[in-house]
């Protein structure tokens, strides 16, 4: 009796190692597709959330900016971005005097000075001045926002010389995706 039990053992043993030595094993992938988010607003107050949906439905400031003396303006109005470009992107900003035009005489022009992150820009006229980087991100490792405030300033000069007639002029924030 005691060497069927021996042998018993010992094959439940070998059945143990052999069961051991040759495990199974399944898989499968996970995968998915990250869509690019690039988006620029100009909203009435600074932007914050990582949540595309709430980028979406932030108030956006709806001009035109009523301009009616000389100076700082008092206005509320932030340059906002979400992107997750890998590569980064850049803002830039360009402005255009504000123009008074009537038919037969000489335009007339009010300059400003706009400025956001620290960048500014000053018209001049109807002299183009060139654009400036505003925002510069070189690279992303995650979803990322940037929010700055907007300041402008009309220049005394030209207000206070300024003609009799409606003036327009226009701030352009231009959003490239690095690539």
């Amino acid at each position: 009796m005691k060497k069927i039990i021996v042998i018993a053992t010992l094959v439940l043993a070998l059945a143990s190692v052999a069961l051991v030595a040759d495990p199974i094993t399944s898989t499968f992938d996970v995968q998915t597709t990250i869509q690019g988010i690039n988006k620029m607003k100009i909203t009435t107050a600074k932007y914050t959330s990582t949540v595309p949906a709430n980028f979406d439905s932030a108030t956006a400031f709806q001009g035109p900016l009523g301009i009616t003396t000389s100076g700082a303006q008092t206005f509320n109005a932030w340059l906002s971005t979400m992107s997750n470009n890998r590569k980064g992107y850049t803002v830039s900003m360009s402005a255009t005097a504000m123009k008074s035009s009537v038919t037969g005489q000489a335009d007339s022009y009010i300059n400003y000075t706009v400025t956001v992150n620290n960048k500014s820009i000053t018209t001049n006229k109807a002299t183009p001045v060139q654009a400036v980087d505003v925002i510069t991100i070189n690279s992303l490792s995650t979803l990322g926002v940037q929010s700055y405030k907007i300041a402008l300033s009309v220049d005394q000069g030209t207000f206070d010389a300024a003609v009799q007639g409606q003036y327009s002029g226009t701030v352009t924030f231009t959003y490239t995706s690095n690539t």
